[in-house]
C-alpha cells in the first residue's frame, strides 16, 4: 500500500506539472490601438497598433482571452469591425481608463467657398465618393455642424402642407387610391419641377404612418403631382399632410442643405454663430453595422463611442454572455442596437441620441416554449430618434420573451419610446418623456394585435409630456387591438394623454389589470375603446389571428395555461373587460372615458376633476401616508430614472 507522505509527494509534483497549462489558459492578453500607432509594431502600449480593423483580424486569429484597449483619439474604419465564432475564450474591446475613444463614420468636409449665403464644396475633394441617397434607408446621408444634424432643404421648413385631391385609378376603399397621384393648391409648388430628385415626406393617409415618396413628374398646368413606386402601402386619401424635400430651391434657411449628385457638390446655409473653420462633417460609413459581434460568448464592449454612420452602430447575432458597457451612439441614420438570436446580452449605463431610426432593436428567447431570452437594458438613456421616419422606429422594440428594462430614460420623438411583440417582459423604475409629438394613436409604450402576448409587467415608471395626437390621440401606455392581460402598476402619469386617449388607453382587450398608478394632470385616466362581442368573435376567426394564438405559439397548451391562468376561461367571454382598481387621479378631464359598463372600476378616487383646479403639487400626492389615505401602496418616486455613476 502507497505511504500517505508518498501520495501527498506524488501529488503535489501532479499538480505542478499541470500548473503551467493551467496558468497558459487564465492569463489574459492585453493589446492596445491608437491612431497614432503602427501596425507593423507588436500591439503593447508603448508601441500600439494603429487600425482596428488590424487588431480584429488579430484577434481572430489568436488564441486565448485577449483584453483589446483603445486609446484616445478618433478611429475612422474603412469596413465593419467584426467578431466572428469566438468560442471558449473571452474577449473585451474598451477604452483606456480616462480615454475617450471615438469610432467615427463621418468625414470631415473642407474647402468651402462662398456662393451668396451660401458656402458649397466639393464632396470628392473631402474624399466622398458615394454620395449615398436623399431618402434611401441604410445609406442615409447627414450633414453635421459642430455635431449638430443639420435638415435636408424642404417646404416647408416645418409643418405640413396639405394636399388637394387624390387622383389615383385604383380604389382601395371610399377615401383611398392605390396610385401616387395627387393635386396640389400651393403655388410654389410649380417651382419643384425642374428639381432633378424632389421628394415628398407626409402621412399619406393616416396620421400614424409616415412614409417619403419620389416625385416622377409635376404637371404645373393642371397643378398635380406624380409619385413613382413603390406606392404608400396605404394608399393615398384626399387632404393627406406633406412636404417637400430634398429642394435646392427652398434652399433658403440656416441650417438646410442640398447635396447635387450629379455633381459632386454640397450647398449649404451655415446657422447663426457659424466660425470658418468650425468641424463640418458628413456621415459615409455606409455598411449595415459598424461593429457586429456574431456566433461569439463571453464578448465585452466596453466605453466606446460611434458617431456619424449612414446605417447602424452595433449588432449582437447568435451570441451569448455579451456586455455592452457604457457604449455611446450618436449621429447615425439607422439604428444604435440590433441584438437578435442571442442569451444572456446585457446593455448597461449605454447612451444613444440623434438617431434617424430606432435606438434597440431586440429580438430573442422562444416565445412558444418561455425561455426567456436572458437580455436587460439597465441605466439607459435613448433620446432624440426617429428623425429621419417618425413612426414606429422607438427607441425600444423587444420582440420575443422574457427581457427587463430598468431604471432608463426615453425621450424626444414625433411617436413612441418602446414597442414590445411579446411575452414576460419588465418594464419598471423607467422615466418617459416627451414622446408622441406628431403622429397620431400612439402610446410612448405602445403594444397592439396580438392576443397571446402576456405576463408583461410595467411597474413604477414615470410618464411626462405625452399630448399628441390629431384624429385619435396619445397616451401614456397603450393596449392596442385585443392586447389583454397585462399588468400595470405603480406608475405616475402627469401631463399625459391627447384628444380621445388617456393616460391609459385599451382597445378592444380584456383582462388588463391597472392597479395602484397616480394619474395627475392628464386628459382621462384611463380610456377605453371597446370592441363588442361581434367585433371581437369575429377577429379570432381572421387567419392572421389564428395563427398568432395558435401557430406561432398555442396558447391552448397546458405551458400556457399554467403561466397565464386567465387563458383558463373561455376566450369568447367577458369581451372588453379590464379590471381598474385603487388608482388615484388628481386633475384629469375625466377619470374614464367611454367605459361601456364591462370593466370593473373598483375603488378609485378622482380628485379636482373636471374643471376644478388642482390645488396639491404631484409630489404631496406621492407622500406614503396621502397614498395610503386613497388605499395605495407607496409608489417608490426617487427610485424611478438612470442612476448617476
Amino acid at each position: 500500500m502507497i505511504s500517505v507522505m508518498r501520495f501527498l509527494r506524488i501529488l503535489s509534483l501532479f499538480i505542478l506539472f499541470l500548473a503551467p497549462a493551467i496558468t497558459a489558459t487564465s492569463v489574459e492578453t492585453e493589446r492596445y490601438v491608437s491612431p497614432q500607432g503602427n501596425n507593423s509594431w507588436p500591439g503593447t502600449k508603448a508601441k500600439p497598433w494603429k487600425s482596428l480593423e488590424y487588431a480584429f483580424s488579430q484577434i481572430m486569429a489568436g488564441e486565448g482571452d485577449v483584453r483589446l484597449v483603445l486609446l484616445d483619439g478618433n478611429y475612422y474604419p474603412e469596413n465593419a469591425l467584426s467578431l466572428q465564432g469566438i468560442r471558449g475564450r473571452s474577449i473585451s474591446i474598451e477604452a483606456a481608463p480616462g480615454a475617450s475613444p471615438v469610432i467615427r463614420g463621418d468625414r470631415k468636409i473642407t474647402g468651402f467657398r462662398k456662393n451668396g449665403q451660401l458656402l458649397e464644396a466639393d464632396l470628392t475633394r473631402s474624399g466622398v465618393q458615394d454620395l449615398g441617397g436623399a431618402c434611401q434607408k441604410g445609406n442615409l446621408v447627414d450633414l453635421y455642424w459642430k455635431g449638430i444634424r443639420q435638415s435636408i432643404a424642404s417646404y416647408p421648413d416645418s409643418g405640413f402642407l396639405i394636399a388637394s385631391d387624390a387622383l389615383g385609378e385604383t380604389r382601395l376603399d371610399d377615401v383611398g387610391h392605390k396610385e401616387g397621384v395627387f393635386k396640389y393648391d400651393d403655388d410654389l409648388i410649380s417651382s419643384w419641377a425642374d428639381e432633378k430628385d424632389a421628394w415628398i415626406y407626409g402621412y399619406f393617409r393616416w396620421d400614424w404612418r409616415d412614409d417619403y415618396g419620389k416625385i416622377v413628374s409635376i404637371d404645373t398646368s393642371e397643378k398635380t403631382i406624380t409619385l413613382s413606386e413603390p406606392w404608400h402601402n396605404y394608399g393615398y386619401r384626399s387632404g393627406f399632410k406633406f412636404r417637400g424635400v430634398n429642394l435646392l430651391c427652398a434652399l433658403d434657411s440656416p441650417g438646410e442643405y442640398y447635396i447635387d449628385r450629379e455633381k459632386g457638390k454640397l450647398y449649404w446655409f451655415p446657422p447663426e454663430g457659424y466660425v470658418k473653420g468650425d468641424e463640418v462633417s458628413l456621415s459615409v460609413f455606409n455598411s449595415d453595422a459598424m461593429m457586429e459581434v456574431s456566433d461569439c460568448e463571453g464578448v465585452t464592449i466596453k466605453g466606446l463611442t460611434f458617431a456619424g454612420g449612414r446605417a447602424n452602430a452595433v449588432s449582437v447575432i447568435a451570441s451569448r454572455d455579451v456586455l455592452l458597457d457604457r457604449i455611446k451612439v450618436s449621429r447615425f441614420g439607422g439604428d444604435a442596437l440590433h441584438v437578435s438570436s442571442s442569451e444572456n446580452v446585457t446593455i448597461e449605463s449605454c447612451r444613444f441620441e440623434t438617431l434617424g431610426h430606432t435606438g434597440m432593436n431586440l429580438s430573442g428567447g422562444d416565445r412558444r416554449t418561455l425561455r426567456h431570452s436572458g437580455y436587460l437594458v439597465n441605466n439607459t438613456i435613448v433620446k432624440d430618434i426617429s428623425l429621419f421616419r417618425h413612426t414606429y422606429e422607438p427607441a425600444l422594440i423587444f420582440q420575443g420573451c422574457g427581457l427587463t428594462v430598468s431604471h432608463c430614460e426615453f425621450s424626444g420623438s414625433s411617436s413612441s419610446a418602446m414597442r414590445i411583440e411579446g411575452n414576460d417582459t419588465v418594464i419598471e423604475y423607467c422615466h418617459f418623456h416627451d414622446l408622441v409629438k406628431e403622429s397620431d394613436d400612439q402610446g410612448a409604450l405602445d403594444m397592439f394585435y396580438n392576443y397571446g402576448y402576456r405576463g408583461n409587467v410595467i411597474r413604477f415608471n414615470l410618464w411626462e409630456n405625452i399630448r399628441g395626437g390629431s384624429i385619435h390621440g396619445s397616451a401614456g401606455v397603450r393596449l392596442d387591438d385585443m392586447i389583454s392581460g397585462q399588468y400595470i402598476y405603480g406608475n405616475i402619469f402627469r401631463n399625459v394623454g391627447g384628444v380621445h386617449f388617456g393616460a391609459v388607453q385599451i382597445h378592444g382587450g380584456k383582462d388588463n389589470l391597472v392597479e395602484n398608478n397616480l394619474i395627475y394632470d392628464c386628459n382621462f385616466g384611463v380610456s377605453f375603446s371597446p370592441w363588442g362581442q361581434s367585433r371581437w368573435d369575429e377577429a379570432l376567426e381572421r387567419e392572421e389571428v389564428q395563427k398568432k394564438i395558435h401557430g406561432e405559439v398555442d396558447i391552448e397548451s397546458s405551458l400556457y395555461k399554467e403561466r397565464y391562468p386567465e387563458l383558463n376561461g373561455d376566450i369568447h367571454a367577458n369581451v372588453d373587460r379590464n379590471i381598474v382598481r385603487n388608482n388615484l387621479i388628481v386633475g384629469c378631464r375625466r377619470m374614464f372615458y367611454d367605459d361601456k359598463g364591462q370593466n370593473y372600476l373598483q375603488n378609485n378616487h378622482g380628485i379636482s376633476i373636471g374643471e376644478d383646479p388642482v390645488t396639491e403639487s404631484l409630489e404631496y400626492y406621492l407622500l406614503p401616508e396621502v397614498l395610503a389615505k386613497y388605499g395605495l401602496k407607496p409608489i417608490p418616486f426617487k427610485e424611478i430614472g438612470p442612476k448617476s455613476e
